[in-house]
């Protein structure tokens, strides 16, 4: 009895003096372009400064990451880079939830404040116009010289709005990236366009056709200081992590940041490192060494259209019921008006759902159930979002179908003791279906080409791939033109495979006699 009390009183002790296990924080998740080189960009090879992405084999790199690897560090957080593919949908991902910071080189303007919080400054940069090497505007020394030529600037960005103060400019509708406006300015569709001295920096270091114009003090952009700095941005709430990040840049002085920048535009891949020149070798190469990237995307787009389609004909055809529902003169008040109400309510989502873009649904869904505390995945919003808005054309398609059915059939049907019911169900329904066959179809085939817009939400899509491979080589035709074929490929099997389908379900022929009577020439009286 000793020994046990012996050893209880030791285990106590041991227990006693084991401290309580420190709850483990969460990573710090940073939301960025991954696409704004030198601040940040994509690369399909891992190193020492960058940090993985979701996709396997992609990474990101440049300042920003290393300011986050710096606040990661201090605060005591593991670090998550989180790639967006559309600027603009930084902001409303750090005001959900989705991600704590936004450091993408982003400046801190007035409309943005009424958004996120801003922290202090953490770089300072100049204004530049980036010109091809071709064009006469080499030599140009003020935006006078710009008088009456075309130029850009990234949309959602205070690069926009500088465009104005050039006397008589062209002013371009703004592009969604960087690589667009480079792709842009290398095909002539526009003259120059905006950019900070970095950005302007590492686009050239990759299209060496390409160079930037500096303005002497007076003669270039009048910028107030907000509008040539960048912040990191980060939700209201978010007070503690706030002081965090401030107290984190207030150890970096401005020769550490210059020091940090000048490191990321050194090592940032350029184009002649990694692909080479000439449209067909560059397609050769991103084949060769970006291959993932493509069937992964083919994947996701098949996976999103299908699941869209089958979930899409399923609503549909329940929305196409209730559509088609007939009130008689038999039925009660209640039946009345719960066949009205509902026949008015799909005839309401019908219209709303058709009458508006899936990119936007898909912006209001995504976001609006993270803006009540409602956590979703991107992929299952993306299954979601196609097929409620899918099923809005398949309700129209199945109506179109079960009303262009005879009648009489139905009418057949309730004259052998059949109810409205089992004449729908069994009569009317099959036929509808297999002459929607073609229609329903087109549908899938639509869903493969609109799944690109899922993108906004960071869908990892076919487009989502090509926009990646933009940040990593600022060339565009050569991925596009890759996607344009995989698109093309999968609508030309999806048609064939349907039209097998279609066939299959078709009526089959007769293999009996044609005809069990012998027809006679009734003038003649002899058989024929």
């Amino acid at each position: 009895m000793k020994k046990l009390i012996s050893i209880l009183m030791i285990l106590l002790i041991v227990v006693g003096c084991t401290s309580a296990p420190t709850e483990e924080l969460p990573p710090l998740v940073v939301g960025m372009e991954c696409n704004y080189a030198p601040f940040n960009w994509t690369q399909n090879f891992d190193s020492e400064e960058a940090m993985p992405l979701s996709e396997k084999g992609t990474y990101c790199d440049g300042y920003d990451v290393a300011i986050a690897k710096i606040i990661a560090n201090d605060i005591g957080r593991d670090l998550q880079i989180q790639n967006f593919a559309v600027f603009t949908g930084l902001l409303e991902a750090a005001k959900v939830g989705d991600i704590d910071l936004i450091i993408a080189g982003m400046t801190d303007t007035a409309e943005r404040r009424q958004e996120v919080a801003f922290s202090n400054i953490y770089y300072t940069s100049d204004m530049v116009l980036v010109v091809r090497k071709d064009s006469d505007l080499v030599d140009a020394n003020s935006l006078a010289d710009f008088t009456g030529k075309t130029v850009s600037a990234q949309i959602g960005t205070i690069h926009d709005q500088l465009i104005d103060q050039i006397p008589g400019v062209d002013h371009s509708l703004p592009l969604d990236s960087f690589p667009s406006l480079t792709t842009a300015l290398n095909s002539t569709a526009i003259d120059a366009f905006v950019s900070e001295k970095p950005v302007a920096m590492a686009i050239t270091e990759s299209n060496p056709n390409l160079t930037y114009i500096e303005f002497d003090s007076g003669s270039g952009f009048e910028v107030d200081e907000e509008e040539v700095t960048v912040s990191i941005g980060m939700a209201k709430e978010a007070t503690e992590l706030f002081a965090q990040v401030n107290e984190s840049l207030a150890k970096l002085s401005p020769e550490d940041r210059d020091e940090i920048m000048l490191a990321a535009i050194q090592r940032q891949p350029s184009n002649d490192m990694l692909m080479p020149t000439g449209f067909f070798a560059g397609i050769v190469f991103l084949l060769q060494n970006n291959y993932q990237l493509f069937i992964s995307g083919v994947i996701s787009t098949l996976l999103i259209a299908l699941v869209g389609t089958v979930f899409g004909l399923l609503i549909g055809l329940i929305l196409a019921l209730v559509r088609n529902t007939e009130i008689y003169k038999t039925d009660s008040a209640l039946v009345k008006t719960v066949k009205w109400i509902g026949i008015k309510v799909v005839a309401i989502y019908i219209q709303v759902f058709r009458g508006t873009p899936m990119m936007v649904q898909s912006i209001l869904f995504y976001y609006g159930l993270h803006s009540v505390n409602i956590p979703i995945s991107a992929m299952l919003s993306a299954f979601i979002i196609i097929s409620i808005n899918t099923a809005a054309y398949m309700a129209e398609i199945l109506r179109a179908s079960i009303q262009a059915i005879d009648s009489g059939q139905r009418e057949a049907a309730l004259a052998i003791g059949m109810t409205n019911t089992q004449a729908m169900l069994f009569i009317v329904l099959p036929q509808a279906l297999r002459n929607s066959i073609p229609s329903i179809g087109n549908e899938f085939i639509v869903n493969l080409k609109d799944s690109s817009v899922l993108n906004v939400i960071t869908v990892s899509e076919l487009f989502f791939q090509a926009n990646r491979l933009n940040g990593i080589y600022y060339r565009q035709l050569e991925p596009f033109t890759i996607i344009a074929i995989l698109y093309l490929l999968m609508t030309i099997i999806s048609t064939k495979i349907l039209n097998i389908v279609e066939a299959r379900l078709d009526h089959p022929q007769s293999s009996g006699p044609s005809s069990l009577t012998t027809p006679i020439d009734l003038i003649e009286g002899e058989n024929i």
